[in-house]
């Protein structure tokens, strides 16, 4: 989404800008004005720009006029966003009156900024739906027939060619070719399905809006799940090849435009009967993106007979898988998750996908804490296996995955470790008068001994006996310093049962006896 920003306040300008190009999303700040009458210089060349943000009360041109005027040149201006304080409530009013779409009080959090630029990205998406839903009756009518033609059996073909001829399409042109068309999608670019969507309906419109027709071209598209579908008839196969690489640079603009498609192409037929296998040529050569790349023309030639429907069991290595990432070693599970990317090379793409979920699937399963994780990043992580492009950014999408995953693993398990340690230290505090063993600490806070009795030293530099001897003596020399307390009782009152027990343990850390100490203190 292109975005202008329009405030005489320079500092609130450097504020949003930063703002949105940190938001991690397909924003792009496109210029930075200090009034109306030069945004509105900058709108007249530029028809790209779907949002302005723009303050209320400016210098010149304000952001009131600013919308008025938008609105009388222009039937489809672009969505604005009024900054506004809290004494421009009429100002703010007429705004909307004027075609302003929503407003922000100032001073404003970025979360708050954030969620309104989505708010209107989600309402640009929804309105190009309503548009293409809204086109006339023959437009609606062809898309229908194209969808049917795409996967209909031989004798019903003829009679839907028949009702395009009657829309005006010269069916009998001679030549036929049938183009898939995506919108490519980087990692990371996009992270919500309704982006992909609205890239898609860009392109889509972009198709349906330049005439691309000759007298000796026609085609017919429209879109189909997460595609968009081209019909083209011609009168050379000449033509069907020249017409798809038109198509295929009008799609993909010059430098600095935020689009990138890329299109799979059949061959060409002069046989009518063949427009359904020509659509299925065309579908196998645009999945060959998974392999060849995106941002490319592709054609059907290039993907023939280069993949396979592989059978492949997924239980094994995510059993190795489900281990490493419990043992929270990285190196051993991206060995496994590569080992997989090798084994499934060229396998067809829709398969390949398939049996990544599943492979996950298990893994989670297998190993709850990484489940965790999986389950807290969705709908992310199914979006990303679902539709980034290439096997390149699938696989290290799932190697930062794995490796994130594993990060966040060690940091929970180092928290709840300090956790417990300071559980068990807690315990001793409160109970160090009274007898008590390692292994009995050790089942307070839930830990098997052994475990327990090193991560005590780990996290603590000391092991159990020694701390527990530290904290007894600390406290037998407090009580020392009471001359009302006898030697014999403050044994007892550090968990030591008799008076030669207490004094061996006492010298043996104070290299001193406790009556000896006592004399010292006093």
């Amino acid at each position: 989404m292109n975005i202008l920003l329009v405030d005489d306040d320079e500092v609130i300008r450097m504020g949003m800008k930063k703002l949105i190009e940190k938001a991690g999303r397909d924003w792009k700040v496109c210029g930075e004005f200090s009034d109306g009458a030069m945004a509105l210089d900058y709108l007249e060349s530029h028809s790209d720009i779907d949002l302005l943000i723009c303050d209320v009360r400016m210098p010149i041109m304000d952001g009131l006029a600013l919308t008025q005027t938008l609105r009388e040149k222009k039937s489809e201006s672009p969505k604005v966003i009024m900054l506004s304080g809290y004494n421009d409530f009429e100002y703010v009013r007429s705004a909307f009156m004027n075609g302003a779409c929503d407003y922000i009080l100032k001073p404003f959090k970025k979360d708050e900024l954030i969620a309104l630029i989505e708010k209107v990205e989600l309402q640009i998406s929804d309105e190009a739906k309503t548009r293409l839903k809204k086109a006339d009756n023959t437009e609606f009518i062809a898309t229908e027939i194209l969808r049917k033609l795409s996967s209909c059996s031989g004798e019903e073909i003829s009679g839907h060619l028949e009702r395009l001829k009657g829309l005006g399409i010269n069916t009998e042109a001679g030549f036929f070719m049938a183009l898939r068309i995506v919108a490519d999608q980087y990692y990371r670019q996009f992270s919500k399905e309704s982006q992909y969507t609205k890239a898609l309906m860009d392109c889509f419109e972009t198709i349906t809006s330049k005439d691309l027709e000759t007298k000796d071209v026609q085609y017919i598209s429209c879109t189909f799940g997460k595609e968009i579908l081209v019909l083209v008839f011609a009168t050379s196969r000449e033509k069907t090849d020249s017409f798809s690489k038109d198509l295929f640079v009008e799609l993909n603009p010059d430098e600095g435009k935020d689009r990138s498609i890329t299109m799979g192409i059949s061959s060409t037929s002069e046989n009518s009967e063949d427009i359904p296998k020509l659509f299925e040529e065309a579908k196998k050569a645009v999945m060959g993106r998974f392999y060849l790349g995106q941002h490319r023309l592709i054609r059907a030639f290039e993907v023939e007979d280069k993949t396979l429907e592989l059978k492949y069991d997924v239980n094994p290595s995510a059993e190795k898988l489900s281990h490493h990432v419990t043992l929270c070693d990285y190196m051993g599970a991206k060995q496994v998750m590569d080992s997989v990317f090798l084994d499934l090379s060229y396998c067809s793409e829709d398969l390949f996908r398939q049996y990544i979920k599943r492979l996950l699937e298990i893994t989670c399963a297998g190993a709850p804490a990484f489940g965790s994780f999986v389950s807290a990043n969705e709908p992310e992580t199914g979006f990303c296996i679902e539709y980034l492009n290439t096997y390149r950014e699938l696989k290290t999408f799932m190697s930062s995955l794995l490796k994130n995953a594993i990060d966040y693993m060690m940091r929970e398990k180092e928290q709840k470790s300090e956790r417990r340690i300071e559980m068990a230290k807690d315990y001793i505090a409160r109970h160090y008068s009274e007898p008590f063993t390692l292994t009995e600490i050790a089942e307070y806070v839930e830990l098997n001994a052994s475990y327990f009795s090193n991560l005590f030293k780990t996290e603590t530099g000391m092991n159990f006996s020694e701390y527990l001897l530290n904290v007894r003596m600390d406290k037998a020399k407090e009580l020392l310093k009471d001359p009302k307390i006898r030697i014999y009782e403050i044994g007892q009152l550090v968990g030591y049962e008799d008076a030669v027990s207490f004094g061996r343990a006492f010298k043996k850390k104070w290299g001193i006896s406790p009556k000896e100490y006592r004399n010292l203190v006093y």
